[in-house]
């Protein structure tokens, strides 16, 4: 990372800034092709300074297709705080974009398991309604596609520089 000073080191404040975003981006190898798409997800932790995110779907579709094939992605998430403007001593104006981000790798698996599925997918949609799920018709959990990813080479990156979950803005969230 060229500016180290906005790199984040601290897990902590990775894992805080990560499970209190609503959504994030994947890029996806359709061969040889880039291929993004944002998708909402459920995070946990994960073993040795992971995370596990779940993501669910159609069962059939382009990300399904590309999915089976090559399972290798790249996930990333951003808060965008907007712009500022700065006026450096002088008067010369410049702009900044005020953001935390986080990215990391893995491969995606597909989870079949039924109640692992409705676990996933009651927990994903108890992150954003405020009466929660307490099941799911079976009907819903066989026709959606419910995906793993332990994310490994987690960065985080911010501006301006923050220090600690604090800094990064996630203490209200309750995701």
């Amino acid at each position: 990372m060229r500016r180290t000073d906005r790199e984040i080191k601290d897990p902590n404040t990775i894992w805080a800034i990560l499970s209190s975003l609503p959504a994030g981006h994947l890029a996806l190898n359709d061969a040889g092709k880039p291929y993004g798409v944002t998708m909402n997800y459920l995070a946990e932790p994960g073993p040795d300074g992971s995370a596990v995110l779940y993501f669910h779907g159609a069962k059939e579709g382009r990300k399904a297709d590309i999915l089976a094939r090559d399972p290798h992605v790249y996930f990333f998430a951003e808060r965008d705080d907007g712009a500022k403007e700065i006026v450096r001593p002088g008067g010369m104006r410049s702009v900044t974009n005020l953001y935390v981000s986080v990215a990391g790798e893995g491969m995606m698996e597909q989870i079949c398991e039924p109640e692992e599925k409705r676990r996933i997918l009651i927990a994903l949609a108890n992150r954003f309604v405020e009466s929660p799920f307490e099941s799911l018709p079976d009907a819903v959990v066989e026709m959606t596609a419910v995906w793993k990813l332990v994310l490994k080479n987690l960065t985080g990156k911010s501006n301006p520089p923050c220090r600690d979950a604090h800094d990064a803005g996630t203490e209200k969230s309750g995701a």
